[in-house]
């Protein structure tokens, strides 16, 4: 007997978060940019490897220039810069005032662990268990109508669960990954694999994934098939993680916190902003020229909360992760271990289901697709999307939806 839910309410809009380094990144961007021009006619800048032949062209064009086109140009990227900076702030004024609320979550409370729920999206079909990341909010899974993915497999024959993880209660400050596996999923798995009165398919995304990969080497006799979406497992020095080099310095921020806070969220947040710096100002400033009554707009509002929304990360995960996966691989190199034991994929006995995206910044695909030479009964998937795209983006239900669909239905192996 599930319980209703009257207390998940619509999130508030926050953020960007940290907004002050979100300001300081555009607005040093454009300040710095006529410095660049000026770099380029002495011929003396440091430019990222990816655009140094493109700088050096564009160097020898500037030298090209008598002084009165060189002057034009200066004041050009000036007057150009300027612009960009105005039409960022303008962006994040329209989206700290756009109106959009995300409606109330169509789901019951099946089971509360600690601070950890298991939210059921109801019907009579087949259930499945959804497991999505400790840092973001689960609600990418169900994001708004016609971007959910549970409303996707529902209307199909499925009965979604999904583990909302909450805020680290009480218990959960100490928790390590292994204990969110154990005594959080390996229990909610069991009771919906009671309602079903058989085993059921697991849908893992990002770090949910990595989770359910440890959830189906201990407790797989409950799990008919596995699907992993945008799953990090290799974290070799050989592939092109954007993050790893922040890493060791969120690491080593944490070591100057109390000894048992929890990793706060704007911490994770400047991590995520460290991939991509310039990325906050590029798309607040393309919202900032859309139709702010359209549902792109209201798509990039629901996504914008959705990304600065979150819990704290509990400091032994944030230590594991940061420490345990980024710098010493682990997962990869097999000896990450949740109970007391090595999770091993070759354990691994039901159908798996991995699918890289291929323009995942976050999680490259060659991370996600490293698992696959370790388990024995494993399929990939390729959808042509970054991380979130390939959940909630236009092409999410062709890209992803509808191959996951079909292989959950598929028969046997």
């Amino acid at each position: 007997m599930t319980e209703p839910r009257p207390h998940l309410k619509p999130s508030a809009i926050r953020g960007p978060r940290p907004m002050a380094l979100h300001l300081q990144n555009s607005l040093t961007l454009w300040q710095t940019a006529p410095g660049g021009l000026a770099r380029l006619g002495t011929k003396n800048g440091f430019w990222h490897p990816a655009v140094a032949a493109e700088a050096a062209a564009l160097a020898d064009a500037f030298a090209g220039l008598d002084d009165t086109a060189q002057a034009a140009l200066q004041a050009a990227v000036e007057t150009g810069a300027g612009a960009r900076a105005q039409a960022f702030l303008r962006g994040i004024n329209a989206y700290l005032t756009h109106p959009y609320t995300r409606p109330e979550t169509q789901a019951s409370v099946a089971l509360r662990l600690g601070g950890a729920e298991l939210l059921d999206y109801g019907g009579d079909g087949q259930p499945l268990l959804m497991i999505p990341s400790l840092i973001n909010p689960y609600y990418i899974l169900d994001l708004k109508p016609g971007r959910s993915l549970a409303a996707y497999l529902k209307a199909r024959g499925f009965r979604p669960f999904i583990v909302n993880w909450g805020e680290p209660g009480a218990a959960e400050q100490g928790f390590e990954t292994g204990a969110y596996v154990m005594e959080r999923l390996v229990p909610f798995l069991r009771h919906v694999a009671g309602i079903a009165g058989a085993p059921v398919p697991v849908i893992g995304n990002c770090m949910g994934g990595t989770l359910a990969l440890a959830l189906a080497a201990r407790a797989g006799g409950h799990i008919s098939r596995l699907a992993l979406l945008a799953t990090p497992w290799d974290f070799a020095d050989s592939l092109p993680h954007a993050g790893r080099k922040y890493a060791p310095m969120l690491a080593e921020f944490m070591t100057r916190l109390p000894e048992t806070m929890p990793l706060p969220v704007d911490a994770l947040q400047s991590f995520f902003t460290s991939v991509d710096p310039s990325l906050s100002s590029r798309k607040f400033r393309r919202f900032a020229a859309m139709d702010k009554t359209s549902e792109a707009a209201e798509f990039f509002v629901a996504m914008e909360t959705w990304a600065n929304t979150g819990a704290p990360l509990a400091r032994p995960v944030a230590e594991e992760c940061l420490v345990g996966w980024y710098r010493n691989n682990k997962p990869g190199r097999i000896e990450w271990q949740v109970d007391g034991r090595t999770v091993n994929p070759a354990d691994i006995t039901c159908p798996v289901w991995v699918a890289g995206p291929t323009e995942d910044r976050l999680v490259p695909q060659a991370s996600a697709f490293g698992i696959l030479k370790h388990l024995k009964n494993a399929e990939s998937h390729a959808p042509g999307a970054g991380h979130v795209g390939m959940l909630v983006g236009s092409k999410a239900e062709s890209g992803l939806w509808a191959p996951l669909h079909a292989w959950l239905l598929r028969e046997g192996s």
